[in-house]
């Protein structure tokens, strides 16, 4: 509710600003600026100007409250200098901001000369020091401190020495090139090795962009298969992981093992009887409305695959594990089928009878028991539809792998053939990726 309320002023505020007149700002400006609040003087004279840029007022209000706040900037500036010319540095830049704010609003600030060579001398002052502190964490073998902090003596002293060569120098010794290798493959899936490189790689690379990853270079998955052997691609030992990255060059390689597979099927009968609506007329000509018994048969298949890998960072220069992760993941894939072909309206079909909800409850609660703990939130109508509609949809394509993203066990796939285990074990891993690049990020910002 406070938050509410503050969130409430502020609007008012805003919409007070917007509604007042030039010299109504310019005249609050002027207030502010002789009770010493020179933020607030700025910022009214600057809104006075900007609504009525040729208003007399507004124009000296705006150049007064210029003056004072960058005077201000300036003493301060100056203060900060004797304890630490970095932080005043950082200052000047914020100063120069300012002034460049105040030139685009048609202000015209008065020339300081002296304050100008102490400003270069200050700016000079600080990439001095950041120079030095980057020479040193270079020696230290540092190379993202020192990138950094010849970055920051650049932004204060752009020419100051050597700093262009000394950006790309540490640059590059920080910079890690990275392989993603096929994971060793200790579970018997055909191509799952390739399979997760690819799909490891298609994954990562989008995030690795200048504003998440300043150190991390992905290598070309050609590259990388052009410098593993074929009886190297599916058993690639760590060993064998590391010799690859010296054959590519890189820093750093991704590697791995798939293992410990196991897999669950089961299949399941479903035989009972269904009932459709049947309306007619009887020989004195009175519709009357019957439900007539049908057989029902359908298939319920369902299979879980569970599957281990171990992933693994490993430094190709001193063959240093860098960073790891290892887990176990599953998949579940459910399916149902009928070859039933339902006359006329879905709609007519009811697993029971209207009246036999008041003549046998049991029996009532033990079908749809049963009908739930094999279809799910199927109902029947909507299954009948989906016969008649997809009769053909007997064998499993590599179009149905979305599925079995999804959650099966409360509404199960309409399918006559469930996903083989290697298939299922390949969908379970899918989101090997994830932890790579978490892996990935953490090692780029240390």
């Amino acid at each position: 509710m406070i938050k509410l309320r503050a969130w409430s002023l502020s609007l008012v505020a805003l919409l007070a600003l917007s509604c007042a007149s030039a010299n109504k700002l310019s005249q609050r400006s002027e207030r502010e600026l002789a009770a010493g609040d020179l933020r607030g003087a700025y910022e009214h004279a600057r809104a006075a100007v900007a609504k009525k840029p040729a208003n007399p007022r507004a124009q000296a209000a705006y150049r007064a409250a210029s003056e004072r706040l960058v005077a201000d900037r300036k003493a301060r500036v100056l203060a900060i200098a004797a304890a630490d010319t970095v932080a005043a540095a950082r200052q000047v830049l914020e100063l120069v901001d300012l002034r460049a704010e105040i030139a685009r609003y048609g202000a015209t600030l008065s020339p300081d000369m002296p304050f100008g060579r102490q400003e270069s001398t200050i700016r000079v002052g600080a990439a001095h020091i950041l120079y030095g502190r980057g020479e040193r964490e270079l020696a230290a073998r540092q190379p993202k401190l020192a990138w950094a902090d010849f970055r920051s003596a650049a932004g204060f002293a752009s020419g100051y020495r050597d700093l262009g060569r000394r950006i790309d120098e540490a640059y590059a010794m920080a910079v890690a090139r990275v392989a993603i290798l096929p994971l060793a493959d200790q579970a018997g899936i055909p191509g799952i090795s390739r399979t997760l490189a690819d799909r490891m790689y298609a994954e990562v690379a989008p995030h690795v962009q200048p504003d998440d990853f300043q150190f991390t270079q992905l290598v070309d998955p050609a590259q990388v298969y052009g410098r593993i052997t074929v009886s190297e691609l599916d058993a690639l030992a760590r060993g064998d992981a590391i010799r690859v990255g010296h054959r590519l060059g890189v820093d750093q390689v991704v590697t791995g093992r798939v293992y410990g597979m196991r897999a669950h099927t089961n299949t399941s009968n479903y035989h009972e009887t269904i009932f459709r609506k049947v309306v007619d007329r009887d020989t004195s000509g009175t519709r009357r409305e019957r439900w007539v018994e049908q057989d029902f048969h359908a298939i319920q298949r369902e299979r879980e695959v569970s599957v281990h890998y171990d992933l693994e960072v490993v430094g190709v220069g001193n063959a240093a594990s860098l960073a790891n992760y290892s887990d176990g993941t599953a998949a579940y894939a459910r399916v149902v089928f009928t070859d039933y072909q339902a006359q006329g309206d879905c709609s007519d079909y009811s697993l029971v009878p209207p009246g036999m909800k008041q003549s046998d409850p049991a029996r009532v609660e033990r079908v749809q028991a049963e009908w739930k703990s094999t279809f799910g939130n199927w109902t029947l109508p909507a299954l009948l539809e989906r016969a008649r509609k997809d009769r053909g949809h007997t064998r499993y394509g590599g179009n149905d792998r979305s599925a079995f993203f999804n959650d099966c066990h409360e509404r199960a796939v309409w399918l006559g053939e469930l996903p083989s285990e290697d298939e299922l074990a390949a969908i379970a891993l899918d989101g090997v990726w994830q932890p790579v690049l978490g892996m990935l990020k953490e090692l780029d910002a240390k």
